[in-house]
């Protein structure tokens, strides 16, 4: 299942029992359009494999700044990993000794998902459960060459031959 970590709302010992009205109250109901995700390229590394991202991610960035404005309305602060936002699909964890190499993989996300990750009772791995999901509208349209900065067509020209 494809799925990308936004970021973490909150990292407690015991369970918060109104983070998920807070966040939930947050976030409403009229959240920015889905942001496109394109992968490109897989890596082998020491702790697994992962498709990462290519190029410009200013896409996500820009939806994470507006779900990060929103919370911050209501006193949550999200907080990211050290390596902060690196979108990736984690393929595998066991060590992976090859040569990176390029793939084309767009995707974009249906929903976003209040998850609640906590250690499995037999200690293996995590246990995520969904607490809330909200579904995304898809990203609005690009903007092509011709176009103006609102996204509508140029007024006509007139010229001399």
């Amino acid at each position: 299942m494809l799925h990308l970590t936004l970021c973490v709302v909150g990292e407690t010992l015991q369970r918060d029992l109104f983070l998920k009205s807070r966040v939930v109250a947050a976030l409403g109901t009229s959240l920015p359009p889905a942001a496109p995700i394109r992968f490109g390229r897989v890596h082998g590394r020491a702790m697994g494999a992962e498709l990462v991202t290519r190029g410009r991610s200013t896409e996500i960035r820009g939806f994470f700044d507006a779900i990060a404005k929103m919370l911050a309305g209501y006193g949550i602060a999200p907080l990211h990993r050290r390596s902060g936002l690196r979108p990736h699909i984690t393929l595998g964890y066991d060590r992976s000794t090859f040569d990176a190499f390029d793939v084309i993989h767009h995707w974009t996300p249906d929903a976003l998902l209040l998850i609640e990750s906590r250690p499995r009772v037999d200690a293996r791995g995590r246990e995520h459960i969904v607490l809330h999901r909200w579904p995304l509208l898809p990203p609005a349209q690009s903007a092509f060459a011709f176009m103006t900065e609102d996204g509508s067509p140029p007024p006509p020209t007139l010229r001399a031959a």
